[in-house]
């Protein structure tokens, strides 16, 4: 068997989409630090202020959550009681992370079907600001929901995959391993 193995295609294509989708949350993430900072300078040394970036200020949170989650769910930055599951076997650990994965692929499922009938709806009636001042098409902001848990589906379809090769090559592992200690143990000498 060769050692080094590459991902298949489809994995690597779903890799580079996803860290795009996290380089993008990271840029956002940098913008709203500035736009923050440019929101302070303009209110307390100039005495003056925009609503428009005032609403920018959300508005980049919405980059920065909804792609982002995708991100950290493909390089294990998400949530988990890592003192208990860092005592766990191995085998125990990926079938906690594919009953995780599966749990994500439905919730990932279930928001974008709701979500999909609010940003139609925003996009139909061209949804903007009720702010004097304020940003225009926010249903661009809300498209951001059906995208972002979209990535997760996806890549919460990936982890699942890759945790349920885990756990049946685990037992597939530990059945082997069966098999050789009961084929030593019951070896006759000589043949």
């Amino acid at each position: 068997m060769n050692s080094t193995r590459t991902e298949p295609l489809p994995d690597r294509l779903l890799g580079y989409i996803v860290d795009f989708a996290g380089w993008a949350a990271a840029l956002s993430g940098l913008a709203l630090v500035l736009v923050v900072g440019g929101n302070v300078l303009l209110r307390y040394v100039f005495n003056t202020g925009s609503v428009a970036m005032q609403e920018l200020e959300w508005h980049l949170v919405s980059p920065i959550a909804l792609l982002g989650m995708a991100y950290g769910m493909r390089h294990g930055g998400h949530v988990r009681v890592d003192f208990l599951y860092d005592r766990l076997s191995d085998r125990a650990r990926a079938m906690i992370d594919l009953f995780s994965a599966v749990l994500m692929v439905i919730l990932g499922a279930a928001i974008i079907w709701f979500a999909i009938p609010y940003v139609n709806q925003s996009i139909m009636m061209g949804e903007g600001s009720p702010d004097p001042g304020g940003l225009p098409y926010r249903f661009l902001l809300k498209a951001f929901i059906p995208v972002g848990f979209g990535l997760l589906f996806v890549q919460a379809i990936a982890q699942a995959l890759i945790n349920f090769r885990q756990v049946t090559g685990a037992a597939q592992t530990a059945a082997d391993a069966g098999y050789a200690t009961h084929k030593t143990a019951t070896e006759v000498p000589g043949e």
